[in-house]
């Protein structure tokens, strides 16, 4: 028996087949997800709205600080004057919030347009006839379609339908209110206001898009925010290196507009270079507001010194002075002018002292020393820094990067140096007033001498003198001024624009047909597949496919196919199937296998109820009845009282009656239709069945019943639900376990199986039944048509010279 095993294992399925079998078996489920699938592609490929990818490239300057003297490095440490306007601060820049939303309220594209065709929303991008003016400060239906019917060139028709319309003033984060199935219809004109108490704005004819002019298409507006459509801009943007030891950044974007993204990338580098202008102009702007403002202070002043200086030359007819008052005068006026200048360096230490205290203040509106002609290189360069890291730590914030690292990092930077400013400036300011100290005593002194003069030289000499000094402070802003402007005209943006902004490709990107069809072909054959591998190792019942070889030791002795009609006796009713083909091969595999015994006892048996048992007992008789041999079949199971032959009535007796000794065996013996089979029912069922089949003497009636019978077929119970069988389990010659493919349970069969090994019990095979992958296995030489009535004519002529009595 050992040899039978090793050969079933032999013809068993590798797994390779088994997961063909899942397409071969399935194939009408394979063809029809793949149609589906090629279906989806299609519709995709129809109906999707095109993608195109607009790229453009541009340089980063990269800007290095003055460097550094030694007296820095003695107040701060190295790291913190090692700035460098690197690229990935300015590509942060770039790609920030308030660059994309400038750029959105530079192109106006709050108000999105749109074609509509069937289903599809085509972008509509400067390419409809009319223009939305929104009614400023007014509430409005955020992000709720507008759809509008031209009917001619002054009407048209305004409809939208909403299931939740939400509405707020544009741009305003707070909410005013929400309607439900808010809807709103009219015709109107062209240039008249639309306002109701939801929204208020005008549509405009547009004389640029009258060539979009049609009255057969429907156009619509949608009102956006500016703030959820900055967010969804900032995701679509990709900013990408071109080398990695390069400073150019290339920009790309996927849109279904070209127009659109171009535009949208063009004015966000526009935007990007005005504010990099900007920042780099901060110094100077600053710089000549500042310088406005003292000289309009002076101005007022150096115009009421010139009025008193021509009313006290009218009044006192004096023209000219003496030589010696001239020679004084200008000595006091070279003192007035070092005077001046130095106030001027005091006014600015003291509003640089006084803006450098306070700790809450945006250090970028700060004015450079330099720009007002201080000469002090190491105050220069920390205010430079501080500017610079004050500005790097206001874009990371302003760009929610609060909990950044880098933020606190830049904090402790910029208070260090804002220490080290202020101890300078507090000591340029006393070196400053000690100057101003000694300048007003030689000024005093040169006044002494100025006073023996006459008393009207006196007093001519001193209006000049004043409105000398107002004059020569004037002049030296004015320069200053003049000096700021020529450095905010000659400034140019850190970055240069390398390509323009350019579809990439010669079409659009999406869809991409050939792709969608080959994904299409691959997931209409991977979906239902995975489904019915998972479906299959999921499976505790079992299938064709499974090894069951890896369940028992014990050998498959035949398959039985799956019984399509409705009878029970299909060695009888249909004697020329394939199912009574695949019986006939069953008691072919016995007979070979057994060939020593003249007198066989089969057992028919399974592991639960439901798996064909008593449908394999039957035509298992059944044809051995038909090959003219003794057969009797026997329903041992003492619980359930069986049926074999519907047409014979109810049978009072039975095997119960024998074993408890009511009855002998020749009246429990009932025949049936066929001369070579008859059959023994249970009879009357007893209360205990398995004391009744113990207390009697089973095996002497399969003794005296093989004295009479070629064949003795006993229909038992299944092995797992009851112990009944294994009473006279040992008593036969072969033990048949039969299994059903997809009800029997591979772990109450593999179960069963060991325990049959495990109580040593000998000759047992295994029959799988209801096999529905091989309907035609048994189909050779028993076709359709007139060879299946041949061939039935021929069995019946047979049985008809052979009978047995």
């Amino acid at each position: 028996m050992r040899t039978e095993n090793n050969r079933a294992q032999i013809y068993d399925r590798s797994d390779l087949s088994r997961l063909l079998g899942i397409v071969t078996k399935n194939y009408r489920i394979f063809i029809v997800c793949i149609i589906l699938g090629l279906i989806g592609a299609f519709l995709v490929n129809k109906y999707s709205v095109p993608v195109y990818h607009i790229s453009a490239s541009m340089l980063i300057k990269e800007k290095q600080l003055p460097s550094q003297n030694s007296n820095a490095n003695d107040y701060l440490n190295s790291n913190v004057l090692e700035f460098n306007q690197n690229f990935q601060n300015e590509l942060w820049i770039l790609k920030s919030s308030p660059v994309i939303e400038q750029s959105i309220i530079n192109l106006g594209l709050s108000i999105d347009y749109c074609r509509k065709e069937g289903f599809q929303h085509l972008d509509a991008y400067q390419k409809v006839p009319f223009k939305v003016m929104l009614l400023p400060k007014h509430v409005q239906p955020i992000n709720e379609w507008f759809y509008i019917t031209i009917k001619d060139s002054s009407h048209f028709h305004l409809s939208v339908d909403s299931k939740l319309a939400t509405f707020r003033i544009p741009d305003q984060p707070r909410t005013t209110y929400q309607k439900e199935k808010w809807t709103f219809e009219q015709d109107a004109k062209f240039g008249e206001i639309i306002e109701t108490e939801d929204m208020a704005f005008v549509v405009n004819l547009d004389e640029t898009g009258l060539q979009y002019f049609d009255t057969e298409v429907e156009f619509g507006f949608v009102i956006w925010e500016v703030s959820s459509l900055t967010s969804r801009l900032k995701q679509q943007l990709e900013f990408t290196m071109i080398q990695r030891d390069a400073t150019i950044v290339e920009i790309l974007l996927k849109s279904p507009s070209v127009f659109k993204a171009q535009d949208i990338i063009n004015e966000l580098m526009a935007v990007y270079s005005q504010q990099n202008l900007e920042r780099k102009n901060h110094n100077a702007n600053i710089t000549i507001a500042y310088i406005d403002s003292q000289l309009e202070e002076i101005s007022d002043s150096l115009s009421e010194t010139e009025s008193d200086l021509q009313s006290f030359r009218s009044s006192s007819q004096l023209l000219n002075v003496a030589s010696q008052a001239e020679e004084i005068s200008a000595q006091y006026r070279n003192l007035q002018n070092q005077r001046a200048e130095l106030l001027t360096r005091k006014r600015y230490y003291d509003y640089l002292n006084e803006y450098i205290s306070n700790k809450e203040i945006n250090f970028s509106e700060l004015i450079l020393p330099s720009s007002m002609g201080i000469t002090d290189e190491l105050l220069n360069n920390l205010m430079a820094e501080l500017i610079n890291l004050n500005a790097q730590r206001y874009s990371l914030i302003q760009n929610r990067q609060e909990k950044n690292p880098m933020v606190q990092q830049l904090t402790l930077r910029v208070e260090n140096i804002r220490k080290v400013i202020s101890e300078n400036v507090s000591a340029a300011r006393k070196t400053s007033e000690i100057s101003i100290d000694e300048m007003d005593k030689r000024i005093r002194k040169n006044e002494l001498e100025i006073a023996r003069l006459p008393r009207n030289e006196q007093l001519l000499g001193g209006i000049q003198r004043k409105y000398r000094l107002n004059d020569a402070i004037y002049n030296y802003l004015l320069e200053k001024r003049a000096e700021a402007k020529i450095s905010q005209a000659s400034s140019l943006p850190d970055n240069i624009v390398i390509e323009p902004a350019k579809m990439v490709g010669t079409g659009p990107i999406l869809p991409r047909q050939s792709k969608n069809y080959f994904f299409a072909l691959v997931l209409g054959f991977a979906i239902p597949y995975i489904i019915l591998l998972l479906k299959t190792i999921l499976n505790d019942k079992l299938v064709p496919q499974d090894n069951v070889a890896h369940l028992t030791y014990v050998p498959v002795l035949g398959e039985i196919l799956h019984n399509r009609r409705r009878s029970e006796n299909i060695m009888e009713d249909i004697p020329t199937s394939n199912i009574a083909e695949s019986y006939r091969a069953l008691r072919t595999n016995i007979e070979f296998n057994f060939k020593g015994i003249p007198h066989k006892s089969i057992l028919v048996t399974s592991s639960v109820a439901g798996e064909g048992k008593t449908f394999s007992a039957l035509n298992l008789a059944m044809s051995y009845a038909q090959l003219n041999r003794k057969t009797i079949l026997i329903n041992v199971d003492l619980r359930k009282d069986t049926r074999y032959f519907s047409k014979n009535g109810k049978s009072s007796i039975g095997l119960c009656n024998y074993l408890i000794r009511t009855a002998t065996m020749e009246e429990i013996i009932c025949r049936s239709s066929n001369t070579n089979l008859d059959y023994i029912l249970s009879g009357q069922l007893p209360p205990y069945p398995l004391e009744t089949i113990a207390q009697g003497n089973f095996p002497d009636l399969i003794n005296r019943l093989k004295d009479i019978y070629d064949c003795i077929i006993l229909d038992a119970t299944p092995l797992a639900q009851v112990k009944d069988a294994y009473l006279y389990i040992s008593d036969v010659d072969v033990v048949m376990v039969v299994a059903r493919y997809n009800y029997t349970l591979k772990r109450v069969f593999a179960m069963v199986m060991a325990e049959l090994k495990q109580k040593g019990i000998k000759n047992t095979f295994v029959v799988l039944n209801d096999n529905r992958s091989n309907q035609d296995l048994y189909g050779y030489g028993s076709g359709s048509g007139s060879n299946k009535k041949n061939r039935f004519k021929l069995l019946s002529l047979f049985r008809s010279k052979n009978p047995v009595n």
